[in-house]
């Protein structure tokens, strides 16, 4: 008795059965095509751009001024976000509330009753992210309806700038908030220190703290120079009596004494004069010098007050330089989004397409059938033949 079992012989096996395989290729192509006319998938995918210093000018030039680095991925950590229940739930109220021209959709809302968080859950399991090359972002949606799909698609990438958007302005509005505090409080300091210095100065009935060091420092020079003044002309009108009197006396005899002695006189009583003006100066400049004397501790307090305020307004400067980066990231951050690609209704098509679904359930019939047919030949008692006398 042979054991093995030809090719030919299975191949015989199989063709017997051709009339079962035959009925099973049309079983399944009746299904796919039942599946393709009842139940169809529309799938859609739209675009989205998150700019980079790779992509964005405007972000490679920022760079350069603020100076800021990037751990992570604008792209991933945008899908990071977008996959959080409060970007569906957003994405359900802008269906809930936008006016809807198909019938289709209308259906679709009004089968979760007004429900937010069913419609959320709902877009979530239609809607998929995918990162791409280049800070792309693919939104895929697969529903059975073409124009819920583009719907899905087109709302979803809206939102999605709109949502991305607010999100990381809000964190910047934060900081902006806290740096206008910082800079109010700042100013008021400033303020403070000026109107105390105006108070001080007004108490000593000085002006300008530098104006008044500059004119007593110019009237104790003048009254100096006064003093030195009058001693020189002194000494010289000294000089002049000498000589005077020396010629007096020589020409006692010949001339007459009446012109000399007058300007004799006339030289003393300017000495006494000037001599009266040098002790009333004096007086003066011991009396102003002991005035500025008091002025001292004064000037060490105001020196104090310009050195606070000259740090109040170092702090100034830097809390409007953070400031004004912060403003250069909120423009960025507004215009760092883009949508490249929206859905287009004529574009959304089935998909397999009814001839790939139809070659697809024939190989899977095909191959269910060989496998039966297999396993039924392989387990079938082999029936024993009766052997003549």
């Amino acid at each position: 008795m042979n054991d093995e079992i030809s090719m030919y012989e299975v191949l015989q096996i199989f063709l017997s059965k051709w009339k079962y395989l035959l009925i099973l290729a049309l079983f399944f192509t009746l299904i796919a095509i039942v599946r393709h006319k009842k139940f169809p998938s529309y799938p859609a995918q739209g675009k989205l751009l998150i700019k980079t210093s790779e992509n964005s000018q405007l972000r490679s030039f920022l760079d350069t001024i603020v100076g800021s680095q990037q751990n992570i991925n604008p792209a991933e950590r945008a899908i990071i976000l977008l996959e959080t229940n409060d970007y569906f739930l957003e994405l359900a109220n802008s269906f809930l509330k936008t006016k809807q021209d198909s019938p289709e959709i209308m259906d679709y809302i009004s089968s979760f009753n007004g429900n937010d968080q069913r419609l959320a859950s709902s877009l979530r399991s239609k809607l998929k992210f995918r990162l791409n090359k280049g800070g792309q972002i693919l939104f895929n949606v697969s529903t059975n309806r073409r124009v819920l799909s583009t719907a899905v698609a087109n709302n979803g990438l809206l939102v999605a700038k709109n949502y991305l958007t607010n999100r990381e302005l809000k964190e910047y509005n934060e900081a902006e908030a806290y740096f206008q505090s910082q800079i109010d409080h700042t100013l008021n300091n400033l303020n403070d220190l000026k109107l105390s210095s105006i108070k001080k100065m007004q108490q000593r009935n000085v002006i300008s703290l530098d104006q008044e060091k500059g004119e007593g420092t110019k009237y104790l020079s003048g009254l100096k120079k006064q003093i030195n003044d009058s001693q020189i002309k002194i000494s010289e009108n000294t000089s002049t009596i000498r000589k005077l009197r020396s010629k007096s006396s020589a020409n006692s005899k010949n001339q007459s004494k009446f012109g000399l002695n007058a300007r004799i006189l006339q030289l003393e009583d300017e000495n006494s004069a000037l001599r009266i003006k040098i002790t009333t100066n004096e007086r003066y400049l011991k009396k102003i010098s002991n005035q500025k004397l008091e002025l001292v501790p004064f000037e060490q307090e105001m020196e104090k007050i310009k050195a606070n305020y000259h740090f109040e307004f170092k702090i100034y400067e830097g809390l409007r330089d953070k400031l004004a980066k912060i403003g250069l990231q909120k423009t960025y951050i507004q215009n760092k989004i883009d949508i490249l690609e929206l859905q287009r209704l004529e574009r959304v098509r089935s998909k397999p397409g009814i001839i790939l679904l139809i070659l697809i359930a024939i190989m899977v019939s095909q191959a269910i059938g060989f496998t039966v047919i297999y396993l039924i030949e392989l387990f079938k008692p082999i029936k024993k033949q009766t052997q003549p006398n």
